[in-house]
């Protein structure tokens, strides 16, 4: 079953490339809606309960994903409200938004996101669990904290590759992170995100974030592009119950290798 969530619009003026002046207003609007974020974070959220504060942060996701004009397409019914490890294959920063928009929660990131401007102080303030993975203390730290939120019934987010890509195949996934639903007895639900060109249904280059790509320029290169689908296909949960972290890994890395493959469409010219 495929659930339409966040339809960008079917003409084709608006679905194609952006002219350098929809490109700044695009750009203003994303500023905007960053600064939005920000006084919402700051301001609002320390008086919001839990459930509130998730759904500001789904309703920010989609309102960022509109302005990107990029659909959100699902194949299966997000988890309703159950604490899970939920992990997928990792393209772009855009993924944040996509899996914030329908499982909003608690996400896992790289130190270097703290520098990003705007997006790190933003990413601390929801909450963000950070990690640098050449450090074995900020490891177990890590794991910790995921162990915690994991407790309190939030859905914890990673990318167990540790790194993006372009969407074309999967790397070998780090099982650090899987510790956590070990220790927190809870389901992992993995995820496969690709990035599609809303005309011609091949795979979206201007999505991925890799290389010497940098935030603003990756940002730049959206905007600029033709609309996009997020296709999001929703694994078997799986249980953590007597698993390793290592099993667990190496069933969701199976698990998403296997339908991105068998579904990737080639790569969009």
């Amino acid at each position: 079953m495929v659930e339409q969530t966040l339809p960008y619009p079917d003409s084709p003026d608006q679905s194609g490339q952006r002219s350098r002046r929809q490109q700044f207003v695009a750009l203003l609007r994303l500023a905007c809606e960053l600064t939005r974020g920000a006084l919402i974070l700051w301001l609002w959220f320390p008086r919001l309960h839990r459930d509130q504060q998730l759904r500001e942060i789904k309703h920010w996701a989609q309102r960022m994903l509109r302005i990107l004009r990029v659909d959100v397409s699902c194949d299966g019914v997000p988890i309703d409200g159950r604490a899970s490890l939920v992990v997928s294959n990792h393209v772009s920063w855009l993924d944040v938004l996509v899996i914030q928009s329908l499982m909003p929660g608690r996400f896992i990131a790289k130190t270097e996101v703290l520098g990003w401007p705007v997006i790190g102080k933003l990413a601390q303030a929801s909450g963000t669990i950070f990690v640098d993975r050449q450090s074995l203390k900020s490891t177990r730290a890590m794991v910790a904290c995921s162990t915690t939120a994991l407790r309190q019934g939030y859905c914890v987010a990673g990318f167990p590759e540790g790194t993006s890509s372009d969407g074309a195949d999967v790397a070998v996934f780090h099982a650090n992170l899987f510790d956590a639903a070990v220790k927190a007895g809870v389901a992992v639900q993995p995820l496969v995100l690709r990035y599609l060109d809303g005309a011609t249904g091949l795979r979206h280059d201007a999505a991925a974030f890799t290389g010497d790509d940098t935030l603003v320029s990756s940002m730049q290169k959206v905007v600029a592009s033709t609309a996009m689908v997020s296709r999001v296909q929703f694994g078997y949960r799986i249980d953590s119950d007597g698993q390793t972290r290592k099993s667990l890994a190496s069933q969701s890395h199976l698990s998403i290798r296997n339908r991105l493959l068998q579904h990737d469409p080639g790569r969009a010219p």
